[in-house]
């Protein structure tokens, strides 16, 4: 395989649902030789650190189901110069491979490869196709999922899909097969709180007044860690102040790992990244879906663990100061089931979906550069 033919192109939107499985991705084909190179939008600068030995190219773009009319119009004129950005841009790369993980910054990128006739994976975090995997789906050559059963309508696009996973970073796939230490009543019940990047104001109103209602010994047990936003830090950190909690707020945690291994139970939304990161490390949480996910994604992802015993699943709507406190009253008095529900989530858990993708990646690549990838299939 000649230098050129070693390149692979990874196209993926800005946020850490589609950023972190790409830098996974990244890590794991740098170290089989492979060159690679992240395409994005102009977030792109913000993640060189997370992006050590790739190259960066920014290309153009924006989302049409944002902005009214005339965010369209952008958007979509947008996407046009990003598509011819990325035309120039993988003309000079010439990768064996490219491999889209969603969000509307990496259609431009993807929607060149199928021009240029390079190999296209798809990746899907999420329970359900996104939809610019949706609108790629058809020309590309396989699509890599997260979970085991993934939403589809076309027969087509089902019969491409390949189980591989969610890739995590390598600090958290350490912690696969820590143990769950049950907390007896004699001991302390850490509690881990986070609402994705941005926090989640739903969380910062409901979590803190239920835990206030706990009885005052229950409350003396607890340490409870949680992510919140810049507005919300003081109005949090007075309530807690009411309570005989042990309590950490921030508005970002940058050791996650040691916070899940320390984790008794998880009260967090239901993104892709947070799901395979459970996963994991095998602990157990409440999970409360973002009610204007696009698609409806975090209720589909949810959804999924919660039917192989992993979680507990609480709507937005449904998520009420006396429900969340029934909910933790019932299981901090039962500790041998949030036990049962680490085991259930440990076993969904795919600790080498980083391997298997780029396996699929690999293997796409070489079945198309030795001519027996026809018509977007992959032939034995």
């Amino acid at each position: 395989m000649t230098e050129a033919r070693k390149h692979i192109v990874l196209a993926s939107g800005g946020t850490g649902g589609h950023i972190f499985p790409a830098r996974a991705l990244s890590a794991e084909l740098i170290e089989r030789g492979y060159q690679v190179t992240l395409m994005t939008d102009d977030r792109g600068e913000l993640y060189e650190k997370l992006f050590p030995g790739v190259q960066i190219k920014q290309v153009k773009a924006g989302s049409p189901s944002m902005g009214g009319i005339r965010g369209k119009i952008s958007a979509v004129f947008n996407l046009g110069v990003g598509f011819l950005q990325s035309l120039k841009f993988l003309n000079g790369l010439k990768p064996i491979a490219v491999v889209g993980f969603g969000g509307y910054p990496s259609l431009p990128p993807a929607f060149a490869a199928t021009v240029l006739n390079i190999p296209l994976i798809l990746h899907e975090q999420n329970a359900i196709l996104g939809r610019v995997n949706r609108l790629l789906a058809r020309k590309s050559a396989c699509i890599a999922t997260s979970f085991p059963y993934t939403d589809a309508d076309d027969a087509q696009v089902i019969n491409k899909m390949t189980f591989t996973g969610n890739p995590v970073r390598s600090e958290i796939r350490g912690l696969f097969g820590s143990p769950y230490l049950c907390a007896t009543q004699a001991d302390k019940i850490n509690l881990l709180i986070t609402g994705g990047s941005q926090g989640a104001a739903v969380l910062s109103e409901v979590v803190p007044a239920a835990i206030a209602s706990l009885d005052g010994e229950l409350q003396s047990r607890l340490q409870v860690t949680q992510q919140c936003r810049a507005e919300d830090l003081e109005r949090v950190r007075d309530i807690y102040a009411g309570t005989k909690v042990t309590v950490e707020l921030a508005t970002f945690f940058e050791d996650m790992p040691k916070l899940l291994a320390g984790c008794h139970l998880a009260i967090v939304r239901s993104g892709a990244s947070t799901m395979a990161e459970l996963a994991i490390a095998g602990r157990p949480a409440i999970l409360v879906p973002y009610k204007f996910a696009m698609d409806d994604h975090q209720y589909k992802n949810a959804k999924s663990a919660v039917d192989r015993g992993a979680a507990e699943l609480i709507l937005q709507d449904d998520f009420t100061v006396p429900a969340l406190t029934r909910r933790l009253e019932a299981l901090f008095s039962h500790p041998e089931k949030l036990k049962t529900m680490a085991l259930a989530t440990a076993n969904c858990a795919e600790v080498n979906a980083a391997d298997k993708l780029a396996d699929l990646v690999e293997r796409i690549a070489n079945k198309r550069n030795t001519g027996s990838l026809k018509s977007g299939k992959v032939v034995a």
